[in-house]
């Protein structure tokens, strides 16, 4: 380091400043401090400096489901934010079982990360949360643990419900509507569909219980559980799916059992990529994962003692398309 030092015509400390990635270096310093690292060969010993700071520069982000398009999303915000700061993410997957969380959150304690990034198991309770986090800082991406005293960045719920109930009732003038899909115990879903049915119902509509039902967040449990509730011959005039995964299920149901746009508007949430490309495409109240996982990494970094970016979460927002009729096909 003393030889970039000299190199760079800069002192130690500023070197050690340029590698640790600290915003408060001048630009045209720093880019003159990495030419002579660059010359010289040399390579910062991350591991030795994290050491003597008793940091890592690692960071734990726990989520149930990889392959959910939302968390996806989601990750790739906290990996956007996180890199750019200089810390390395580690992905890790609970299955959403308890007992997994519980082991994956004691390793990675053990391991040294600096702090969690977490979407809770569902029926995490706050106890047992606050014992597997070992007093590291940590945030709750999406899903809340009541009393946790662990700061919880996610879309605006109670919006998200609003938006889908004045949207079919308001809009399209549906008189018998649902929120169906999600899992039962999560709060996302309590605090939507509560919110959907309170709009619908000041809006004049009639929630169909039978169709507000909850389900696994994919698109096979929303396909089997639309079948079965399609089955009974009731057919509410419009559904707010809890995500865009569940209204693919229950798009591909419809389309099976002949049931068109006129008759049932369907809406997902979350407007993932791949809404545009459903067939109908899909439309959507959008919340934007992405900013999202920017978000949640930007209230780590300030519990880091990092400056914080003001990273604001998005409010939702909808996103018409052809499966509610808004859009011709």
């Amino acid at each position: 380091m003393l030889d970039v030092a000299a190199a760079a015509g800069v002192s130690r400390s500023t070197v050690s400043n340029v590698m640790q990635d600290r915003q408060s270096v001048d630009p045209e310093m720093r880019e003159r401090v990495l030419r002579a690292a660059e010359h010289l060969g040399y390579v910062y010993d991350r591991g030795a400096a994290s050491f003597r700071m008793r940091q890592s520069h690692l960071i734990g982000l726990v989520i149930p489901d990889l392959s959910n398009p939302f968390i996806a999303q989601a990750v790739l915000g906290v990996q956007d934010l996180m890199t750019a700061r200089g810390y390395l993410v580690v992905t890790a997957n609970t299955g959403d079982r308890l007992d997994r969380q519980t082991e994956v959150l004691r390793t990675l304690a053990e391991h040294r990360v600096d702090g969690f990034l977490l979407l809770p198991a569902i029926a995490t309770d706050a106890d047992t949360l606050k014992r597997d986090v070992n007093n590291l800082p940590a945030v709750l991406l999406n899903r809340d643990v009541d009393a946790a005293g662990i700061a919880q960045v996610g879309p605006d719920d109670s919006a998200v419900g609003e938006l889908g109930a004045e949207h079919l009732v308001e809009v399209h003038g549906c008189r018998t509507v649902a929120y169906f899909g999600g899992p039962a115990l999560a709060a996302p879903r309590v605090t939507r569909s509560y919110e959907f049915r309170r709009r619908a119902e000041l809006g004049g509509a009639e929630v169909n219980d039978s169709w507000s039902v909850p389900s696994l967040p994919t698109a096979q449990s929303g396909y089997e559980n639309a079948l079965r509730v399609i089955g009974t011959g009731v057919v509410p005039e419009g559904v707010h799916c809890h995500s865009d995964e569940v209204a693919f299920g229950v798009l591909r149901a419809l389309r099976e059992s002949a049931i068109d746009i006129d008759r049932c508007r369907v809406l997902g949430t979350d407007d993932v990529p791949d809404a545009a490309f459903a067939n109908p495409s899909l439309s959507s109240i959008s919340v934007d994962a992405f900013q999202i996982g920017r978000a949640a990494a930007d209230q780590l970094l300030t519990r880091l003692g990092n400056e914080s970016e003001k990273v604001a979460v998005p409010r939702p927002h909808f996103v018409a398309r052809q499966s509610c009729g808004c859009v011709a096909h």
